[in-house]
């Protein structure tokens, strides 16, 4: 893609991992970034880079209308990401906010609106099983229900995102991530780390997980396809690295690439696993608990099924292929951790 100088697009959630990478690639690319940024977020990767910075957060009405002003583009990345909390924190943060922020964005002129979804919104769980999800494309419907807040509230979100195609010239177009990884992952990567040092990272359930991960380069790529094309206004679109790899490789890798060996020795079938998870849970709501227990029927559900997705529909409207393959990720994820300091650091032990 050409230079887009005289270009301006926003950026919600850009301290974060998928956001960081975002504003390096539009300015690379020679837009203008202007970023929403809580007060107490460290922005100065942001400020090397020329970004507009606002600051304000999703509960903050009035930096969500002020935002949008002079934006060619906004990619609305930030949300309330977790599965555990109260369902009003999730509804206020993830469709309120959208909301808001729809409505800023097209009375501001805004061209297209890039929503950052999940994979995750048509996921559905129970005690008695959850579904293998195989080589799915967009036509694949919500589920009756979610059990589970954060993907309740995104799928909400994407409905919203979706009517909103079209009102005052506005285009929007919503993205669906499945396992980002890449240097820089200081969420979900210090999350199985941790677990794995602990003696808690197990196999769930004894049938074979193949998924379908997303490097983070390969997404910020897309999204940067899907805002600037011609095509895709109102669409959905999973994004992906066009693989498919067993899930406990896939983990195994990772956590090989920043120097911790795991190999699961013990495997939970998964009625065990939920129903553990289940009373956790319940455990944890009892004492009105902020953190999360070590086991949640998502994580269960997570670890339990093959989640694959075809990436056909990017390819065909938007000229999507990924620019980072497997092995050239891996590398990337060693050199990180190296020049961070080891993974110690990552977990925020070393000194």
């Amino acid at each position: 893609m050409g230079t887009s100088e005289n270009l301006k697009a926003g950026i919600t959630g850009a301290t974060g991992f998928i956001g960081g990478k975002l504003a390096e690639k539009l300015t690379s690319d020679g837009f203008s970034i202007k970023c929403l940024v809580r007060e107490t977020s460290d922005t100065e990767r942001l400020r090397s880079l020329g970004a507009e910075l606002v600051r304000g957060d999703l509960c903050d009405s009035e930096s969500l209308r002020v935002f949008p002003e002079g934006c060619d583009y906004v990619f609305h990345l930030a949300s309330k990401v977790s599965d555990w909390g109260p369902r009003d924190d999730f509804f206020r943060q993830n469709v309120e906010a959208t909301e808001a922020l729809l409505d800023s964005s097209r009375e501001a002129g805004v061209k297209r609106f890039v929503y950052m979804s999940s994979s995750t919104v048509i996921w559905n769980a129970s005690f008695l099983g959850t579904v293998n999800l195989e080589e799915i494309d967009e036509s694949y419907p919500y589920p009756k229900s979610h059990h589970n807040f954060y993907n309740e509230t995104k799928a909400l979100s994407e409905k919203l995102v979706r009517e909103y195609n079209g009102r005052g010239g506005l285009e929007t177009v919503m993205l669906r991530p499945s396992n980002v990884w890449g240097a820089g992952d200081t969420v979900i990567l210090p999350r199985i780390a941790a677990a794995c040092l602990k003696g808690i990272l197990v196999n769930m359930g004894f049938n074979k997980k193949i998924v379908s991960p997303c490097h983070v380069l390969n997404l910020v790529h897309a999204a940067v396809l899907s805002a600037v094309s011609s095509a895709g206004a109102g669409e959905i679109y999973f994004v992906n690295d066009g693989a498919r790899i067993d899930n406990r490789r896939f983990v195994s890798d990772q956590l090989s690439s920043i120097g911790i060996e795991w190999k699961p020795r013990v495997t939970v079938p998964y009625t065990l696993g939920y129903a553990v998870a289940f009373f956790l849970e319940k455990i944890f709501e009892l004492k009105r608990s902020e953190t999360p227990p070590v086991l949640t029927r998502f994580g269960v559900s997570a670890l339990s099924k093959s989640r694959t997705y075809s990436i056909e529909r990017a390819r065909r409207d938007l000229g999507y292929e990924p620019v980072c393959g497997y092995e050239a990720g891996m590398a990337g994820l060693s050199e990180w951790i190296s020049e961070i300091g080891g993974y110690e650091k990552l977990l925020g032990k070393g000194k």
